[in-house]
């Protein structure tokens, strides 16, 4: 009778410690972004699930920015505006997924982070980058 209560701890903890993790893939492939065309998956190292959103695109990082800041925040994401920069060379977008959603393979003592950075690649045409990243509280 004893033998199998260890086993019914294992049971329970491996139910708590992956329920409601979403995969980064998953969360990334349902945003609504403000792009002429969707954007590919692509592998990153280190990205939480590995994979990034990538395209290429005719904006501005202002006009751009603007664009994706209103429509991610439409969708319950929140600015970190202390990492939000933008220059001529492109920009840098850090915001705090809605509440209550978790990415799987993000470490106990860290937050997901939906980070989006674009860079100028020639004038009037940016690489946009989309990915989830762990980050510190």
């Amino acid at each position: 009778m004893r033998w199998y209560l260890p086993l019914i701890g294992l049971a329970l903890s491996l139910q708590t410690s992956s329920a409601f993790a979403a995969p980064a893939a998953g969360l990334l492939a349902q945003l609504k972004l403000p792009l002429p065309k969707p954007a590919a998956p692509l592998f990153a190292a280190n990205g939480l699930g590995q994979t990034s959103l990538n395209t290429q695109l005719s904006a501005s990082p202002e006009e751009l920015l603007t664009k994706l800041k209103t429509e991610l925040t439409a969708q319950g994401y929140k600015e970190r505006q202390i990492n939000t920069v933008v220059g001529a060379w492109g920009f840098n977008l850090v915001m705090e997924p809605p509440g209550g959603t978790s990415v799987d393979g993000t470490p106990a003592d860290k937050v997901a982070l939906l980070v989006a950075q674009a860079a100028a690649i020639a004038p009037g045409r940016l690489n946009l980058n989309l990915r989830f990243e762990a980050s510190g509280r």
